[in-house]
């Protein structure tokens, strides 16, 4: 299955809840995703992981985050002070994952697929028409 094309209105730009941590994109992003696996599940206390993929070298990032690896190839990153998750960092590469919740315009960026649906929750309903793969893609 193909991925579709992301949709970007430009670099898009946020940060967490109380403002502490902030991010600016200056470029656009590798992919968009759904992850579905369980470990985002349990690092965003959702039933998936809404994110943007990017070269660590096409943002700028600013503010006190705590970091805690979630698996043996990535750390999460969430917010010192009020505690949202924003970052996902893969310890095999110079990529950053961006929390699409932390988007200061929420409908900048549009997913492109959706991940790890093996481990999809049995209540969550895909009917997006986007490209759904069992694992990574």
């Amino acid at each position: 299955m193909k991925e579709r094309r992301i949709v970007s209105k430009g670099f898009p730009q946020g940060g967490c809840g109380c403002g502490q941590v902030r991010w600016r994109a200056t470029a656009a992003p590798i992919n968009v995703r759904l992850c579905h696996c369980r470990q985002c599940q349990h690092a965003t206390g959702g039933p998936y992981f809404a994110r943007a993929l990017y070269n660590d070298a096409d943002g700028e990032r600013s503010g006190e985050t705590t970091r805690w690896a979630s698996s043996h190839r990535l750390y999460r990153l969430s917010c010192a002070r009020c505690g949202a998750p924003v970052f996902a960092e893969p310890q095999d590469g110079p990529w950053i994952a961006v929390a699409l919740g932390s988007l200061d315009d929420a409908e900048a960026l549009r997913p492109g697929s959706h991940i790890w649906v093996s481990e999809k929750l049995s209540w969550v309903v895909i009917d997006d028409g986007l490209p759904q793969f069992e694992r990574g893609a």
